[in-house]
């Protein structure tokens, strides 16, 4: 189980992405298809890069989220019409709505727009989460407790 929010946005995008493609290689850090012996080439991959953009405190026990994610995108041929046809796809996958599960809930985060560019013969489609999360509120200090003094007089005999 994720133990992070950004764990469970990465975790729920490469199931996603793996359920649409399975020949690709999806990853965030490790690259496994590629390390196996004899496999020196990238071929179809897509690689995630989940950044924390922001948080703001919006009230106790409330804040504000910002993820950015940017999905690089290879393919073997490199071809453009692949990559056009992919950030189709990717639009259909992603919009209107994200769903992914957070610590056993569910979770739904508008995405109300994707950005696509090819650089260096990569398909990159970038967009942010925005979205408001809970957190468990601080525990409360003990209440004050009774003062026990001890009053001195200066009384005189």
């Amino acid at each position: 189980m994720a133990t992070t929010i950004y764990e469970s946005v990465k975790n729920s995008l490469i199931a996603l992405f793996r359920g649409r493609w399975p020949a690709f290689d999806v990853f965030c850090e490790d690259i496994d298809k590629t390390q196996e012996g004899g496999r020196t080439e990238l071929e179809d991959y897509i690689y995630l890069d989940i950044i924390p953009a922001g948080n703001r405190t919006v009230g106790s026990g409330h804040v504000d989220r910002s993820i950015l994610v940017d999905a690089a995108v290879h393919t073997k041929g490199e071809s453009s019409g692949e990559y056009l046809k992919m950030a189709q796809e990717l639009d259909g996958l992603l919009r209107p709505v994200f769903r992914f599960t957070d610590q056993g809930e569910a979770r739904a985060v508008t995405v109300p727009d994707l950005s696509f560019k090819t650089v260096d013969k990569l398909l990159h489609c970038s967009f942010t989460l925005s979205f408001r999360d809970s957190i468990g509120e601080p525990e409360a200090p003990p209440f004050m407790e009774e003062l026990e003094t001890a009053v001195k007089t200066n009384e005189r005999a």
